[in-house]
């Protein structure tokens, strides 16, 4: 008997303390850290490089003191090549329940596939690749949706305004000085959601440009020979194609085939794997001359661009690829948002990050706010081939597509010498000639000002080898 109640007595004790464990505050807890989530696709140079921003990022912060007293730790989800929805959903889940915030995502379609979970999850979740869908749910359903943002990437329909002001500043001035000898236009995109959206969206403004779209080209992910897309590409007399490629196969393929027939026409536009230095080297200088869209230029687009690439090329020993860069400086932004909030309570992150104004590796980084929000605002860009005007918010299929869209990052609007660059923007480079030690340059063309000639930064443009 007595040493039941002994027994009692101590189990008793012991679940008091366990209680009073409980409430102390979490610096005196056993769990010291603050736990970073990151969900993306492993299975591509897009997944490394976010992993690989987030852990730069992450040892950065915590070798000056971390945050809130305590260190950040990464905790990864894979979710291969993005494009298996379930699978991205199990692990956002999963991640989520074990994190304080979540990043990550390149594909439209992970993302459309964790939109139910946004709201019952309620962690802040900044994505750092895909430009499109969530946050267009901010004004309509801003409760369940205000813990997603779109960081340091820009949307969909951004990206669409900045290729046509590319197009009408940069390729328009080709044609006139007879460096191009036309001005029809091809356009070439991946089978796939967001390739077939920014398509869809910039064939019709072209136009206005004074370009001729002669055809569309659509290709199947998993093709293999694309000699006879290539083969009707010649046909159509085009002296520009427009690319949007993301797949890991199709980007590279392309580009070679390309090469391999002679193909006359030349390439502007998305092809976020030849960011990656590996994957240019193995096209063995098929890529030479393709212009890609890159907001991992090797530019002074902001104070701290160059010494994020050097610190990330020390670390890696490879060239980052976009989601390096959206994800190295998102995770200072919610480094930023942890400490204004002063704890990792999700509404009060949410807050703070709605208050985000600093400087990244990408440019200077703020959200657009409810405030800015206007559906019947128009947007007028300017270029040299004559002006376009954007109504603020179109319909896109199962969403709206909006400029100013609240939780998206600014983007940079302005034009002009020096004024740019008043909000996230990608440059325009040009893939060098590989020389034989495996080294080649890229060469920022647009704009102008960060190019090796800003008096005249059309001289630095190069046809491809296979023109001549």
């Amino acid at each position: 008997m007595l040493k039941d109640t002994i027994s009692r007595r101590r189990f008793l004790a012991g679940v008091g303390a366990l209680a009073g464990a409980t409430l102390l505050p979490l610096s005196t807890r056993a769990q010291q850290t603050i736990k970073v989530g990151v969900v993306t696709g492993l299975e591509t140079v897009f997944g490394e490089g976010t992993r690989n921003g987030a852990q730069l990022a992450i040892d950065e912060i915590n070798a000056a003191g971390g945050v809130l007293g305590q260190k950040l730790e990464l905790v990864l989800g894979d979710i291969k090549t993005e494009l298996d929805g379930q699978l991205a959903r199990n692990v956002f889940q999963e991640i989520a329940s074990r994190s304080d915030a979540v990043l990550g995502f390149f594909r439209s379609e992970a993302v459309l596939a964790i939109l139910p979970d946004i709201p019952r999850l309620q962690k802040p979740l900044l994505i750092t690749g895909a430009t499109s869908l969530v946050t267009d749910r901010v004004v309509s359903d801003y409760n369940n949706y205000k813990y997603a943002f779109r960081s340091v990437i820009i949307n969909t329909y951004s990206l669409v305004v900045d290729t046509l002001r590319f197009m009408g500043d940069y390729v328009y001035e080709l044609v006139r000085r007879g460096i191009l000898p036309n001005r029809k236009v091809v356009m070439i995109n991946e089978d796939l959601s967001s390739g077939n959206l920014f398509m869809s969206l910039i064939g019709p403004r072209l136009g206005e440009l004074g370009f001729e779209v002669v055809n569309q080209f659509k290709l199947a992910v998993g093709t293999k020979d694309l000699a006879p897309v290539l083969a009707q590409i010649k046909g159509t007399g085009a002296a520009i194609g427009v690319t949007f490629l993301s797949d890991p196969g199709l980007s590279t393929t392309f580009p070679a085939t390309w090469a391999q027939t002679m193909t006359k026409v030349a390439l502007f536009g998305i092809n976020a794997p030849l960011q990656a230095d590996p994957v240019v080297r193995a096209l063995n200088g098929a890529a030479t001359g393709y212009v890609i869209a890159d907001f991992s230029a090797d530019a002074p687009v902001s104070t701290k661009t160059k010494e994020f690439f050097k610190n990330y090329q020390n670390r890696f020993k490879i060239r980052p690829v976009y989601t390096s860069g959206t994800t190295y400086d998102s995770v200072y932004v919610l480094a930023e948002a942890l400490k204004k909030a002063g704890s990792t309570n999700a509404d009060k992150v949410v807050e703070a990050l709605e208050g985000t104004n600093m400087v990244g590796a990408g440019g200077p980084i703020s959200f657009y706010s409810r405030a800015d929000y206007d559906k019947t605002k128009e947007i007028t860009i300017a270029t040299q081939a004559g002006t376009l005007t954007f109504p603020n918010t179109i319909p896109a299929g199962i969403t709206n597509l909006t400029l100013v869209n609240p939780h998206d990052t600014k983007y940079g609007f302005a034009s002009g010498q020096g004024a740019a660059f008043n909000g996230v923007r990608p440059v325009h480079t040009q893939v060098g000639a590989l020389h034989s030690d495996g080294s080649f340059d890229r060469k920022v063309l647009y704009p102008g000002e960060f190019s090796d000639k800003p008096d005249d930064p059309y001289s630095l443009y190069q046809l491809p080898p296979h023109f001549r």
